[in-house]
């Protein structure tokens, strides 16, 4: 964790020692390769642990459980709470015409 949580910092620094100097759409690139490397990566570490390919089938339903419920959960909440956050147009501004009757 320690690691992670190192490298993580040591990006966060090399973000603002780089800030400006970077054209976004080079570093865009760079950040894509970096993911399909790590998920890659990812895919090596898995299929070569034997025990783990072997639980795939339960750990999957597990994960699709905690999935489901998290939605379900995001739903109702949202549902519950929705009408507290929700309102109308907010004050509109004068209408120039209003009162006006082009002089008359």
């Amino acid at each position: 964790m320690y690691t992670a949580l190192s490298i993580m910092i040591c990006g966060m620094i090399a973000g603002r020692i780089f800030r400006g100097r970077l054209r976004a759409e080079a570093l865009r690139r760079w950040i894509f390769l970096a993911i399909m490397l790590l998920l890659f990566l990812l895919g090596v570490a898995v299929g070569g642990n034997e025990r783990l390919v072997r639980n795939l089938p339960r750990l999957g339903g597990a994960a699709l459980t905690l999935a489901l419920g998290a939605l379900g959960g995001t739903l109702v909440c949202a549902a519950l709470l929705g009408p507290l956050f929700r309102r109308g147009p907010g004050p509109q501004p004068p209408n120039p015409q209003d009162g006006k009757d082009g002089g008359a």
